[in-house]
């Protein structure tokens, strides 16, 4: 009888009957073991983190068994070109549940990644694990090592554009402004928007960050100021201060639900619209509840100007809450010397800083405008 691919408990972890290398500096010989070490090694970076790194590593590891029949030991440099062959055109009955018996329902490759930066991010994650495991000595050598990535670098300046425009800014906030208080609930979720939107513009937190903090992680610093103290990528810590705007925000929403004005207690930054237990308290949304929120909020903002601007429309539509971030950044950037804005941002590199004082391609235009050989 076929060995299911994966353990029922754990969508992380090999079948117990899948050994490879006798017990090395990991202390086990079992490649089920040897990823859970792993993922627990990314758990300590972030929880988004560790989302990642266990749905590529789940996925790649599902392949290795049902196609390659093969540990991690017996992976070579021919497999991972093969794998992401695949990956940019998967098999029909990947496409489909039933692949894994323990599993039945599960989905392995829904949709096709598409070669380049999506790729490449997956070829990230898999030089990671195998570093890993060669460094412990559990396999000898990264098959993923060399690995020519296909992604397009772009000069500075001429990159993706991860922010809001000014017009989809304007929509946003225009949306906020105006978006429907018809019933409770409708104005429940009205002031979370603003509240979520106002506290991650003033902070620029990244996801990770704003879904694990509360009211508990604002204490008052050494000059007796309100700071937020955050514990955010790498688990880098930084405290950024709360001006008296940042914490209007945070009193108008707790006492719409009736709180006391400001404590220092567990109410969450990304909360749930309603109470989630009997004395009242509020849960924290999860990092898919706040993805699957983010997007429901930009089909709303691009509906309200599909008819006069369909390609204004889809823009919005293409946004993450990432955005906000960057968005927040970029403006702070127009003020704020590189150096500060990099400390305030969490950024261990000045040169991941740099992407916020890039002018947009229509002032480029506009610089450039009577530039030319007469």
């Amino acid at each position: 009888m076929e060995a299911p691919l994966l353990r029922p408990a754990s969508a992380g972890a090999l079948s117990e009957t899948a050994t490879s290398q006798p017990t090395s500096r990991l202390g086990t010989g079992n490649d089920a073991d040897a990823l859970a070490l792993f993922l627990r090694r990314a758990e300590r970076r972030s929880a988004e983190t560790l989302r990642r790194y266990t749905r590529e590593l789940v996925r790649f590891t599902a392949f290795c068994r049902k196609e390659l029949l093969k540990n991690y030991d017996q992976i070579t440099v021919a497999d991972i070109e093969g794998y992401v062959t695949f990956l940019n055109a998967p098999w029909p009955h990947w496409q489909q549940p039933g692949i894994d018996r323990s599993r039945p329902d599960k989905v392995y490759f829904p949709n096709a990644i598409k070669p380049g930066k999506s790729t490449d991010q997956v070829i990230t994650v898999l030089h990671s694990f195998f570093n890993y495991l060669h460094a412990t000595g559990y396999i000898q050598g990264n098959p993923v090592h060399g690995f020519d990535k296909s992604g397009e670098r772009h000069a500075r300046g001429h990159g993706e554009v991860r922010y809001f425009y000014a017009d989809e800014w304007d929509v946003v906030k225009s949306c906020l402004k105006h978006y429907p208080e018809d019933t409770k609930r409708q104005q429940g979720e009205k002031a979370r928007l603003n509240f979520i939107f106002g506290l991650t513009y003033a902070t620029a937190m990244r996801q990770g960050e704003i879904e694990r903090l509360s009211c508990a992680d604002i204490l008052p610093g050494p000059d007796g100021e309100l700071e937020l103290h955050i514990s955010g990528k790498g688990r880098r810590k930084r405290r950024l201060p709360v001006n008296d705007r940042t914490l209007d925000i945070i009193i108008r929403y707790r006492q719409h639900h009736k709180q006391e004005a400001f404590s220092r207690d567990g109410f969450p930054l990304a909360p749930t619209i309603c109470p989630v237990k009997k004395d009242g308290s509020y849960g924290r949304m999860s990092a898919r509840q706040i993805r699957k929120w983010f997007a429901g909020f930009m089909l709303h903002c691009a509906d309200s100007v599909d008819k006069e601007n369909p390609e204004l429309a889809q823009r919005l539509l293409e946004k993450s809450f990432h955005s906000l971030r960057h968005t927040a950044l970029s403006h702070l950037a127009r003020n704020m010397d590189i150096e500060d804005l990099a400390i305030f941002a969490g950024h261990e590199a000045i040169t991941t800083t740099q992407q916020y004082y890039t002018p947009e391609r229509s002032r480029l235009r506009e610089l450039t405008r009577e530039h030319g050989l007469d």
